[in-house]
């Protein structure tokens, strides 16, 4: 009894602290909601692997509110009663710099009579966050962990030592602490209040109170809560669809079973109004007969249910339940939008200007025409690159930010790539070339040869060439001589040998006379292209280097038209668009092509173009060096040109034929490097 008590002295307290806005108890949150306090000045202090952040704002009597967002990971600090003013610059928040904090924002979050001024920090995974009030400001203190980012206030490290009574304000601020002291006699125990309907004062609904020494459980028919809670993701099982942004409701309210057939519905909502403990208010088209019939269902399911059946909508304000028809309400809303909208589009227009450093103001000015209201306008001067921006006060320090973020030095990458060519010749050939008169290089004097080149191949007297003499004619009975050659020149032969050997067995009646040839031949080629080129962030870039190769074109046919001269390029040529990622690599498309002349080969005096091309994706570490794609090209010939039977004899067969062999190897391989430049 004396618990229950209890409770019920404490909610009759926070009831009068809605209902007398000037008592003693609700005076400190007023005021530190309508104070206004103003930011001078931030500061960091290293402190081993953490940090502390300090906010100087005299005057600030207001509790800060803290919250935790992810992807990625931020620390947001509210303000309550704090103008942004214009004391914390830019270069201010760059100087919180640190391990722990990756970036600063600070803007003002909400204007009016109850401003919030809000500071953002982006920190990395793991990072501790505990917040307090000093007599001078606020200040953070960040130390490195494990796991999740997380955010509390401290309460000991406010000056007063008093133990914060957390209470949503209505004006949509941050939260606002209010002091409570504990009753005297309470028991030491925990339990949840329900919401007390508002009684005309400053203050929402209270969704819970929560005490240091709290009380006992209330009975469950004042514990239930007259509206649902939002909807709570929940997780889908693996290998299920699910909808984005679907949740199920959680219905908190005490269970009925109900059974009623053929009952007027007016009725019906006057029963679960009852049982709700909420005032009714039921427009004169909310009517029909159904049945109903619920076992064990909380009763505000049970309301939902009923009214959609029903083609109903319901909206609960200060503990009173309405109940209309759908299309009613929807209407109201939008007539209640409508008029917030005319509302927050009232008040006298601010126009400032802002020169661009970096960012071009056409390009600003198309992100802008969406962050305006429908009475601001943003005008660019591109002769000295200026954005004069007309807009409500309040979204003018929204836009403000939003050019600071954009307009900054965007980093430059420079990329070099190689496009390397390797090519290795090797080739081997053997002949054998057999003279036929004497002459060239294989003209000799003396006998009966005169080395003129008029001597026949072969005569009456010796010496002469591959041939045979005195042989009796058959019919006249003179001598005759024959010749033969048993290779044909360029064919057993090779054309360019780098060394001959000579044999020759000759006597007065038989001449033989060959020449061995050989020749081996290795070549090596390599070719380094190494085009270079600096671009900025997310900018595409090219580089060309090269020639056109001129053909003639025949106009009007094959024949009869003018000869006119076209062109064809051989480039070197480099395109790439770089992106630098948040983790310092670099992601590159890429496009390398080298097209060149082979004038060993040639169509009407036109050479052949060879072209050498990849176009690709490629993500590369800062000053790293990545293999785009490489070709290699083996070649293995081996030839022989013989005559038949001939070159088949053993031993001396070789005198018959020609035998070549030869390789070929050829390797492209192409190389890319980028570098972000850092001035």
């Amino acid at each position: 009894m004396n618990a229950r008590l209890s409770s019920l002295l404490v909610a009759g307290g926070v009831v009068l602290a809605g209902i007398h806005t000037g008592s003693l108890l609700a005076s400190p949150a007023i005021e530190a909601a309508s104070h206004k306090a103003t930011l001078l000045s931030t500061s960091l202090e290293s402190n081993g692997t953490g940090a502390k952040v300090f906010l100087r704002v005299p005057g600030m009597e207001a509790q800060p509110g803290v919250q935790v967002l992810s992807n990625p990971h931020r620390v947001v600090l509210d303000l309550p009663g704090v103008d942004r003013g214009t004391a914390v610059t830019r270069k201010d928040l760059a100087q919180l710099a640190h391990p722990l904090i990756q970036k600063a924002r600070l803007a003002q979050f909400v204007t009016g009579p109850k401003p919030v001024t809000r500071l953002v920090l982006e920190v990395v995974p793991g990072t501790q966050v505990l917040v307090g009030s000093t007599l001078d400001g606020v200040q953070l203190l960040l130390s490195p962990g494990e796991g999740r980012v997380s955010a509390r206030i401290d309460a000991t490290m406010r000056p007063q030592a008093v133990q914060p009574l957390a209470v949503e304000m209505a004006s949509a601020a941050p939260v606002v602490a209010v002091s409570v002291p504990p009753p005297a006699a309470a028991p030491k125990t925990i339990a949840n209040l329900s919401p007390l309907p508002a009684m005309g004062g400053a203050f929402q609904s209270l969704p819970q109170i929560a005490l240091p020494t709290a009380l006992t459980a209330v009975a469950p028919e004042a514990a239930q809560a007259p509206e649902a809670e939002k909807p709570h993701a929940q997780p889908a099982p693996y290998g299920a669809t699910r909808t984005l942004g679907e949740g199920r409701t959680k219905y908190t309210g005490s269970k009925i079973t109900i059974a009623l057939s053929n009952t007027d519905i007016r009725e019906f909502l006057q029963i679960l109004a009852d049982t709700g403990k909420l005032n009714l208010v039921m427009d004169p088209d909310v009517t029909g007969t159904f049945g109903f019939r619920f076992t064990d269902t909380p009763w505000d399911q049970v309301l939902d249910v009923v009214l959609k059946n029903a083609g109903l909508g319901k909206e609960i304000q200060n503990g009173v339940l309405r109940v209309a028809k759908i299309d009613k309400l929807q209407k109201e809303e939008e007539e209640r939008k409508k008029l917030d909208e005319i509302k927050a589009l009232a008040g006298e227009l601010q126009t400032i200007t802002k020169p661009l450093s970096y960012a071009k103001v056409a390009d600003v000015q198309k992100i802008l025409k969406d962050m305006l209201t429908k009475r601001g306008s943003a005008i660019l001067d591109e002769r000295t690159n200026t954005l004069i921006i007309t807009d409500l006060p309040r979204n003018i320090s929204i836009i403000d930010d939003l050019i600071q973020t954009l307009d900054v030095q965007i980093q430059q990458v420079q990329i070099e790539a190689r496009v390397v060519e390797a090519n290795k010749n090797w080739q081997r050939e053997f002949g054998v070339k057999w003279p036929q008169s004497n002459k060239g290089d294989v003209a000799i004097t003396g006998g009966g040869g005169t080395g003129s080149g008029s001597t026949p191949w072969v005569g009456s007297t010796s010496p002469f060439w591959n041939g045979t003499t005195g042989l009796e004619r058959p019919v006249s009975g003179q001598l005759g001589a024959i010749a033969w050659s048993p290779g044909k020149d360029g064919s057993t032969s090779i054309a360019a040998p780098a060394g001959e050997l000579w044999l020759s067995f000759l006597s007065n009646r038989f001449s033989i006379n060959a020449v061995l040839q050989a020749m081996e031949q290795n070549g090596t080629l390599k070719i380094v292209s190494s085009p270079k080129v600096v671009t900025q962030n997310n900018k595409k870039a090219t580089i060309l280097s090269g020639e056109k190769i001129p053909y003639p074109t025949q106009q009007g046919g094959a024949s009869g038209g003018a000869i006119t001269v076209a062109f064809i390029d051989a480039n070197l040529q480099l395109d790439v668009t770089p992106q630098i990622t948040s983790e310092g690599t670099i992601i590159m498309d890429l496009k390398v092509e080298k097209a060149e002349a082979d004038f060993t080969r040639q169509v009407n005096g036109t050479p052949t173009i060879t072209r050498k091309s990849i176009e690709t994706q490629v993500l590369v570490r800062d000053g790293g060096t990545a293999v785009l794609g490489g070709v290699y090209v083996t070649n293995s010939t081996t030839g022989s040109t013989s005559v038949p039977f001939l070159s088949k004899i053993p031993v001396i067969g070789f005198l018959f034929r020609n035998n070549t062999r030869a390789e070929q190897n050829k390797e492209l391989l192409i190389f890319i490097t980028p570098r972000v430049l850092r001035q």
